[in-house]
């Protein structure tokens, strides 16, 4: 067997890589090819990577976000938080409203036509 085979491998990287999901997937079935006994650790099986442009989903927004998505102003926002027709995280210290909320909404307040 080659030597350089045997050698371990050691990758520093600063910064950001990005590498294509089919090309990453070759590189995991070579290395497997190379050493069966090699697994992927639980923890890095639940790993969900992000689709598309590879950036993860937005699960809320700001007042100023949510007031561009509703088509309103900033101080609208406001007014339905204060009412209670829309809810914001206390978690933070600036108001976020959840996209899920922002759907509800939208439902709850939309009239059907007949």
């Amino acid at each position: 067997m080659n030597d350089d085979l045997k050698k371990p491998l050691t990758i520093s990287i600063t910064g950001n890589l990005t590498i294509a999901r089919d090309e990453w997937e070759y590189v995991m079935r070579e290395l497997l090819a190379i050493n069966p006994q090699l697994e992927t650790p639980p923890q890095a099986r639940s790993i969900k990577v992000p689709e598309g442009d590879g950036k993860l989903p937005r699960l809320a927004f700001t007042v100023k976000e949510t007031a561009e998505i509703l088509g309103t102003s900033q101080q609208t926002v406001y007014r339905l938080i204060h009412r209670g027709l829309l809810k914001s995280s206390l978690a933070l210290r600036t108001k976020v409203i959840a996209k899920s909320e922002i759907e509800r909404f939208l439902k709850d307040t939309s009239c059907e036509l007949e």
